[in-house]
């Protein structure tokens, strides 16, 4: 596959995955019964295509990675369902520009935990997405949105910790990892609220995103992120941050707060250069190494 080509799949996975916050916004159900039926939804997705690419070896690919799947499953199905609640309880804008930093406390967490040699670019990130996240939770806790906030935290460390699990398994199959993960979303649902039928709105919102959305854009994103260097992949991700919030004040008429706005344009601008200083210095490392 060309670079051209990877790059337009992925930019079009984040695309779409960018409209899943107002999705999730615009239905009438609470977050535990959105998630139950998405999990159920996205798990058949998953393993209906599973089982039209390898048929004949399908146990075997669940029964020789099954540690690998179970753990990082639990942490995809956990990071779902905090996901779903934070942008129930807070606003998108604010969810997703605390999701926005799960790269920069991968790193952190690498560096204290595990001693990992980390860029000083990084720390230096880091101080200037903290600057942005304090400005976006001192607002917040003006105006009793912390709820959401800390599901959003939550979802950051469960997201950064099935990272870390799939990185000790480079071959475990990602389809099986995610359809797992989408199962125990709705398991955990389940066991946390009482699961009601959603009304037909909500439902076919519910259906799109499990059946379709979710899994293409995941599915695009893992395609492309094969040929593309990882700084590049991370400059990408930008996408959701940047263009939730607008389709959710286009479609929802949800204006973020200039508190938002501003801490957010801190993370955002912070990833980025990040991003281009990581690439030219990858660019670099290389011309040496030749």
């Amino acid at each position: 596959m060309t670079y051209t080509k990877a790059f337009g799949i992925t930019t079009l996975g984040m695309l779409l995955m960018s409209f899943e916050s107002p999705l999730i916004k615009m239905t009438h159900v609470p977050a535990q019964n959105f998630t139950f039926y998405f999990g159920l939804c996205m798990f058949l997705t998953m393993n209906i295509t599973l089982l039209s690419r390898h048929k004949n070896n399908i146990v075997s690919i669940y029964k020789n990675h099954l540690s690998t799947i179970l753990w990082s499953g639990f942490c995809i199905g956990l990071s779902n369902l905090l996901f779903i609640l934070a942008i129930k309880h807070t606003s998108v804008a604010s969810a997703v520009f605390i999701l926005s930093t799960g790269p920069l406390v991968s790193a952190m967490i690498a560096f204290i935990f595990f001693k990992q040699k980390t860029p000083r670019r990084t720390f230096g990130a880091i101080f200037f997405v903290f600057i942005g996240l304090s400005i976006i939770l001192f607002n917040d806790l003006e105006l009793g949105n912390m709820e959401g906030n800390l599901y959003a935290f939550g979802c950051v460390f469960a997201f950064v910790s099935m990272l870390s699990v799939l990185e000790r398994d480079k071959e475990a199959n990602r389809l099986a990892c995610f359809g797992t993960g989408a199962l125990i979303a709705s398991l955990l649902a389940a066991v946390t609220a009482p699961i009601i039928v959603p009304d037909s709105y909500s439902l076919w919102i519910i259906v799109f995103m499990g059946a379709l959305l979710t899994p293409l854009s995941r599915a695009f994103i893992g395609i492309g992120t094969k040929f593309l260097p990882s700084v590049e992949v991370a400059l990408l991700t930008i996408i959701e941050p940047v263009l939730a919030p607008f389709w959710v004040w286009i479609l929802m008429d949800e204006k973020p707060h200039i508190n938002t706005l501003m801490g957010g344009a801190i993370i955002v601008t912070t990833l980025i250069v990040h991003s281009m200083m990581a690439h030219k210095e990858a660019k670099i490392n290389d011309v040496q190494w030749h």
